[in-house]
């Protein structure tokens, strides 16, 4: 699952993504963060900017689209 917004400029593409995926398990976020780099090495090449805005595992997707569940004060 991911989610992309593109922005042009004369410099270049620069990208924002949001990705899930089940290969960041056990991942720290700069491992995360250069599992994409790699697996867009060659796209790289063409782009001015990449900002990874989520990288998370789906089981942290699911918690984070979750609602919050309001609590109630003792009166």
């Amino acid at each position: 699952e991911s989610k992309l917004s593109v922005i042009a400029s004369r410099c270049g593409a620069s990208f924002e993504v949001e990705i899930v995926t089940d290969q960041f398990e056990g991942k720290r976020l700069l491992e995360r963060h250069r599992l994409v780099n790699t697996a867009l090495a060659e796209e790289m090449k063409e782009i001015h900017a990449l900002s990874i805005k989520k990288a998370a595992t789906p089981e942290q997707w699911k918690q984070q689209q979750e609602p919050e569940k309001p609590t109630s004060a003792a009166a």
